[in-house]
C-alpha cells in the first residue's frame, strides 16, 4: 500500500503522517522507508484494503481538513508497481490493481476504472476504484460483493 497526502501543491493543514502510521501499524502493517510519505506492507491483501479504507475514513473525520486529500494505491506485487497504482488515484481515492481483486476473490465494493499498462514489464492490469467507505459501528468497513 502506498499513500500520498497531497495531490498538487503544498499541504494545507495538519500533517497526518504520524496518525496514518499509527492506524496502519495497529492494523498489522510493516512500514517501509521510502521516498513517499507512507509505504506499508501487509501479510494479507484483504487486511490491507480494510486498513486503507479505515485510514482514509479516520483521516477525513478526525483531522477534518478539507484541503487534505489522501491518494492511496494498493497492489499485490512489486513496490514500484504499487507506487504506479497509487499515482493513478486522485485525491481521496483508493485505487487497487487486478492482483488485489483476484486475491480477494472479487468481493470488494468497487467499480472498474480502466485496463491500463502502467508498467512496461508486464501485461495491462485492471485498476479498480474502491467505493467502500461505510464503516460499521466499530470502525471496520462493511463489505458488499460487486
Amino acid at each position: 500500500m502506498c499513500i500520498d497526502y497531497e495531490v498538487d501543491g503544498e499541504p494545507q493543514g495538519e500533517d497526518p503522517q504520524n496518525f496514518l502510521e499509527e492506524i496502519l501499524s495497529a492494523g498489522g502493517a510493516t512500514l517501509i522507508d521510502y521516498e513517499l510519505p507512507i509505504v506499508a506492507s501487509f501479510d494479507d491483501v484483504g487486511v490491507a484494503m480494510e486498513q486503507a479504507i479505515v485510514a482514509q475514513w479516520r483521516i477525513q473525520r478526525e483531522i477534518n481538513d478539507r484541503d487534505r486529500k489522501l491518494r492511496i494505491g494498493v497492489h499485490l506485487g512489486e513496490l514500484d508497481h504499487a507506487v504506479a497504482v497509487m499515482r493513478c488515484a486522485n485525491g481521496n481515492q483508493i485505487v487497487f490493481s487486478g492482483t488485489v481483486d483476484f486475491a480477494t476473490g472479487g468481493i470488494l465494493d468497487a467499480r472498474p476504472m480502466a485496463l491500463v499498462n502502467i508498467w512496461s514489464d508486464s501485461e495491462p492490469t485492471q485498476l479498480w476504484l474502491s467505493t467502500d467507505s461505510r464503516p460499521d459501528i466499530d470502525g471496520r468497513p462493511l463489505r458488499i460483493p460487486t
